[in-house]
């Protein structure tokens, strides 16, 4: 198949007329110029995750003194939700809850 290519008389004139530069007088520069950066793709999902630890952070240092995440967490397991703990363990859960979806919307 290669050496019917090469002896193909049309295929041989399209190789040597693509080697051909087509003047365009700088359009060519001028547009990739314009053209937007590369885009970088590891910059959004770095923001997002900052954000959930800084609010991860901030719920955890929010929280009424005394509070223990384990705690908080076993409170929840006995469905008693409207404890200081149980308050700060779900705030930290909401906060990861809130960077998984927005991650996974991300790549979709």
């Amino acid at each position: 198949m290669m050496n019917e290519q090469a002896n193909d008389p049309i295929e041989r004139l399209l190789r040597e007329d693509s080697r051909r530069a087509i003047p365009d007088q700088g359009f060519s520069v001028r547009v990739a110029l314009a053209l937007p950066g590369a885009p970088r793709p590891w910059l959004r999902p770095t923001l997002v995750a900052a954000s959930a630890a800084i609010g991860s952070v901030a719920a955890w240092l929010l929280a009424p003194a005394g509070t223990s995440l384990l705690q908080g967490f076993l409170d929840l397991a006995r469905l008693q939700s409207q404890t200081p703990s149980a308050l700060t363990a779900i705030a930290l859960a909401l906060a990861m809850a809130v960077t998984a979806v927005v991650l996974v919307a991300e790549e979709n």
